[in-house]
């Protein structure tokens, strides 16, 4: 059924809808999307060099939520002014975010120190404007604890949150966000299932990281109707019904959304 203003509606917290893999085909995909009632995108900037096409999206559709940060994987491939330029996209909009931000140590060969450099200055960035932030973390737990000794941004997110349990329970004591997403689909049930009881579900939210993360793999490309697929198995997991999944994520979005 189409979306209409009585039908409840979802939201996409992160997804990258300015990558080229959309090409021609970005139409088309906000139309299944809005289909399935998913009518908000977070749409994460990597680099300097995309976010003119993330600010380009916050412009022309409504729905969409820009953020704009350096990714882990870009973090040697910036101009010097890259701060100043992500300074002033953020000025531009004032309900945006910084992000995709983060640390990685197993899918990039970008030093960690220059990573963990560049994650702080925009973490200090976003607690300074007063910003939501959303950070990348992939088996740079240790790195990441450095990091959160420093005064943090008020509402922050672990995207596409792939930590142990027990790692979800002390960030969320830490005032940390998390969404699942399309790689939660691979997970088993064993493992997601005692990751969803160590997320408290105040502090939950779904993602798609379109095009990325489609659950049949790297071959696929995923997008945001894609969305649903993932709230129907954590929804199954949790055994509460979808339209309590959804009610709860979105007002979880909206206190990650608004300034304190």
């Amino acid at each position: 059924m189409a979306y209409t203003m009585n039908t409840p509606t979802w939201t996409d917290v992160h997804c990258h809808l300015q990558d080229p893999m959309f090409g021609n085909q970005l139409t088309e995909v906000f139309r299944r999307s809005e289909t399935f009632s998913i009518t908000r995108w977070i749409v994460n900037g990597t680099c300097p060099s995309d976010w003119a096409a993330v600010a380009h999206l916050a412009k022309t559709h409504e729905g969409v939520i820009p953020q704009f940060g350096v990714h882990p994987w870009n973090a040697e491939g910036v101009d010097t002014d890259w701060e100043y330029r992500l300074r002033e996209m953020l000025v531009r909009f004032p309900k945006g975010g910084v992000g995709e931000i983060g640390l990685d140590r197993k899918l990039t060969p970008v030093p960690i120190g220059l990573q963990m450099e560049q994650c702080r200055s925009q973490l200090e960035l976003a607690l300074e404007l007063n910003r939501c932030c959303t950070l990348h973390v992939v088996g740079a737990w240790q790195e990441l604890e450095e990091l959160l000794k420093d005064p943090l941004p008020d509402r922050w997110l672990l995207h596409s949150f792939g930590g142990s349990p027990e790692q979800a329970e002390q960030y969320a004591a830490k005032g940390a966000f998390f969404t699942l997403g399309g790689a939660t689909l691979r997970q088993s049930e064993e493992t997601l299932r005692r990751l969803l009881e160590a997320i408290p579900f105040g502090q939950l939210m779904l993602e798609t990281d379109a095009p990325f993360q489609h659950p049949e793999g790297k071959d696929r490309m995923q997008e945001p109707a894609g969305l649903l697929r993932i709230a129907e198995r954590i929804a199954n997991l949790k055994d509460i019904s979808v339209e309590r999944l959804r009610a709860q994520t979105e007002d979880n979005l909206s206190r990650y959304l608004r300034p304190s």
